[in-house]
């Protein structure tokens, strides 16, 4: 079960650039999407919000549309092929990111991530402490692994 017994997973945004096989996550998020689909582990989803943040951190690395189209269509069928569910973004969890911008000094993308997991009271899979230091549940991948 994921901190706070909670039993919804959510990956954020450097999961999905793990799933690339140069990336320094690809091990541990391959090792979790196994866990994944062999029960291991709960369900995990992801949310459109963390592709969205790929592609916009693509752009601003100055990768062309197309190219960012393809990645992002790659990582998608990766998702679907692990079987890992993509939950919506709502305007509530638009709402609730504003809020948590106007509170907390975080970055627009990690309230983004927070608003989702928040809405749906789950636990974002990630490495980055800024979430724990805004009291969003998380479990890192490496306790994932351990836990699995």
């Amino acid at each position: 079960m994921p901190h706070g017994g909670l039993g919804l997973y959510i990956v954020e945004t450097e999961f999905l650039f793990g799933l690339r096989t140069d990336d320094k996550w690809h091990k541990q998020v391959s090792k979790i999407i196994e866990f994944h689909k062999n029960r291991k582990i709960e369900p995990l989803f992801s949310c459109a919000s963390a592709f969205l943040e790929v592609g916009v951190v693509l752009q601003a690395h100055g990768f062309p549309a197309e190219q960012i189209e393809d990645v992002l269509f790659l990582m998608k069928q990766k998702m679907a092929e692990a079987n890992i569910v993509e939950v919506e973004l709502n305007s509530d969890d638009i709402i609730r990111l504003y809020e948590l911008l106007r509170q907390y000094d975080i970055e627009y993308f990690d309230a983004m991530q927070a608003a989702v997991a928040l809405g749906r009271k789950a636990t974002l899979i990630t490495n980055d402490e800024v979430f724990k230091q805004i009291g969003i549940k998380t479990i890192s991948f490496q306790e994932l692994i351990k836990n699995g």
